[in-house]
């Protein structure tokens, strides 16, 4: 085996070991109660709203994780993926211990697989897994976004829903779902990264969560520590990934003048 010597590698290395740490010191932290202001999302704040009022109501808050397509058919599912499936298990938790029940649907067979997982283990730690029914989540369309859009669509014309969670990698298509949604007059909140949904989402939706507010939304949905602690290390490692760029940046410039030897 040969160890890498490059720059590139041995930063990243540097990264993927210091990142255990980090959230291991930041949950100290957070179980400390040393946890700092968060800044404000609509969007949260509009979801937490709805916890209460799905076990008055009766309906399910739906949750839409997408089609994973940005992986091109591949079995791993996306980082927008994982986000989605992130915020899923946080709405079960909060909802189901409120006496809620959630519905999920997914366009791809591994998040489909661990929204089952996810959706009965909230049941079971609510103290109502016989609540839990298989069909709650849904498998549409495979790996196809205009397909699992019209699928979603669809679940919005025949189940009732007192909210809708519409989070992911989508693209134009999600128009279709969000219209569907806005006609039957289903609160909608939308989480994704992609510049060509953004838009769309923005007009469609009640509330929008934008980029990086995907991944940092279940910490801001669940009051447990390691949401927390990964929301801080995340930050903590952009600010780090900054000072790299600018440190870069300023060497690079002093080369140039020829005050320090260039980097090759």
């Amino acid at each position: 085996m040969v160890f890498p010597t490059d720059p590139a590698s041995i930063l990243l290395l540097l990264l993927l070991g210091i990142t255990p740490l980090l959230v291991l010191v930041f949950a100290l932290r957070v179980r400390s109660g040393r946890l700092p202001a968060l800044r404000a999302l609509p969007g949260i704040a509009r979801l937490r709203a709805r916890f209460g009022d799905v076990a008055e109501s009766g309906r399910p808050l739906h949750v839409a994780t997408g089609t994973n397509q940005g992986s091109a058919g591949a079995t791993v599912p996306t980082a927008e993926t994982i986000g989605s499936l992130m915020i899923a298990q946080r709405i079960a938790e909060e909802t189901t211990k409120r006496g809620g029940t959630v519905a999920a649907t997914s366009g791809d067979i591994v998040a489909h697989m661990a929204l089952r997982g996810t959706l009965h283990r909230a049941y079971r730690q609510a103290g109502s897994a016989s609540d839990f029914r298989t069909d709650q989540v849904q498998l549409v369309a495979q790996n196809s976004p205009a397909a699992y859009a019209a699928g979603v669509s669809t679940r919005y014309a025949v189940e009732p829903m007192t909210a809708s969670v519409v989070a992911g990698n989508y693209g134009a298509e999600s128009l279709l779902l969000t219209e569907e949604g806005a006609a039957k007059g289903i609160p909608q909140v939308a989480a994704t990264t992609t510049l060509t949904a953004l838009p769309v989402l923005a007009l469609s939706a009640d509330a929008t969560l934008i980029g990086e507010e995907l991944w940092a939304a279940e910490a801001y949905l669940s009051d447990a520590v390691p949401p927390k602690a990964r929301l801080l290390t995340h930050d903590l490692l952009r600010w780090l990934l900054i000072a790299l760029l600018l440190g870069g940046l300023c060497w690079q410039l002093l080369a140039l003048f020829g005050i320090v030897p260039g980097l090759a």
